[in-house]
């Protein structure tokens, strides 16, 4: 995948209007937004090719995110490449009938090890690759102590009841990709870099959402949702938890919090562990920065500080003035599928580019209730440092 920081500033820009839009339900700004990120990837990725036509060093080309291919991967973008010349500018909905349009496994893979590392929310979480995964199972009592006792059916049963079966029934994320006939002609390694970009880019802004705040109808359960066994869900959807109004950080404040996330739902006591803080990229600047920023006895400032290990994320799928604490690994999001690259006749084609449609599956949710926390970061107060005097009689 090419350098994230080759893309022009105007990407993040673009992730956030499509963010908006997919919470608002505006399908026709959601795909333009896609076209117009999609534009942009293709653009950078056709200057870096052209730029580096006559470099043939596979080390060289790896630093700037043209990877080599296996075998399987290169068969696979070869005939889709020849698949698409072949059915010509005027008939393109020919082009993937007889092509494999099944993703090899590893190009998956890729995809999602792109992902973790430009997002990392999604690196965050327990991200797992699955394939045809329809359950999990959790342990619902969450405590660790093994219990001695006779070999009879109450053990058994005990040991069963411990364990919670969640339906992690895949649901479809899927996008419009162009791929334009300059681009095949730059062959299958660019072709790959440009497609794992797109992919890694389009599903990674679908999946924060769903991750930050899914309905879970028809898509994952996100953070900021009740979980708990008696929830009332409308209409497929789980309502959001009641969000907790934080107006500082201090270690008072904070403790209070981290303190919540140190029970589970049956009470029971557990360590506190890959604790993450996910707010808005603006409302970071904005609100958190000064709110976690010190300045030292040599004045340099320090960011991020928090009273206990934390990492905070920004994300365009976190709404304005709230954030989520919790803990990253007790989210599970399981991402799969075989479908891959398809293609439809009731989408309208251009000359110049040949439009197919990228199709991921997925599902996931909070392995617990107790796990995140909603707040509200709108009254949170820029950090001021506390003098206090001692009288050293007191020791």
């Amino acid at each position: 995948m090419i350098n994230k920081d080759a893309l022009n500033a105007t990407q993040l820009e673009i992730a956030q209007r499509i963010s908006n839009a997919a919470k608002e339900g505006d399908q026709e700004s959601f795909e333009a937004g896609l076209q117009e990120m999609f534009q942009n990837i293709h653009d950078q990725i056709v200057n870096e090719a052209e730029a580096m036509k006559d470099v043939s060093d596979a080390t060289i080309l790896a630093q700037r995110g043209v990877r080599q291919l296996t075998s399987d991967e290169r068969n696979f973008y070869t005939n889709l490449i020849d698949k698409m010349k072949a059915a010509g500018s005027t008939n393109p909905m020919n082009a993937l009938t007889n092509a494999d349009k099944t993703f090899p496994l590893t190009i998956i893979t890729q995809v999602m090890e792109d992902m973790k590392q430009e997002h990392p929310l999604l690196a965050a979480v327990d991200t797992v690759a699955v394939t045809g995964l329809t359950k999990i199972l959790l342990n619902a009592d969450g405590g660790d102590n093994a219990t001695w006792g006779a070999l009879e059916s109450a053990i058994t049963k005990e040991i069963d009841s411990a364990f919670k079966e969640i339906d992690m029934t895949q649901n479809k994320l899927s996008a419009w990709m162009p791929i334009s006939i300059d681009m095949l002609e730059l062959g299958a390694n660019w072709l790959d870099s440009y497609i794992r970009t797109c992919l890694s880019e389009a599903l990674a802004i679908g999946f924060e959402n769903a991750i930050v705040t899914g309905t879970g109808k028809d898509m994952p359960i996100g953070m900021d949702r009740q979980v708990q066994d008696d929830v009332t869900i409308v209409g497929g959807v789980y309502p959001q938890k009641d969000a907790i109004e934080v107006t500082d950080l201090k270690p008072a404040s904070y403790g209070a919090l981290v303190a919540q996330l140190a029970v589970n739902e049956q009470g029971k006591s557990r360590a506190v562990r890959d604790l993450i803080l996910v707010c808005n990229p603006q409302d970071y600047y904005k609100i958190v920065l000064p709110a976690t920023t010190i300045m030292t006895p040599d004045g340099k400032y320090v960011n991020d500080v928090l009273p206990y290990p934390t990492k905070i994320i920004p994300s365009v799928a976190c709404a304005a003035d709230e954030a989520i604490l919790g803990m990253g690994k007790r989210y599970f999001l399981g991402v799969g599928g075989k479908r891959g690259i398809q293609f439809s006749d009731d989408y309208k084609f251009l000359e110049d580019k040949r439009y197919y449609k990228i199709v991921a599956y997925a599902n996931g949710r909070a392995k617990d209730n107790n796990s995140f926390l909603r707040l509200d970061i709108s009254g949170l107060k820029r950090l001021i440092p506390e003098v206090i005097t001692v009288d050293p009689s007191d020791f």
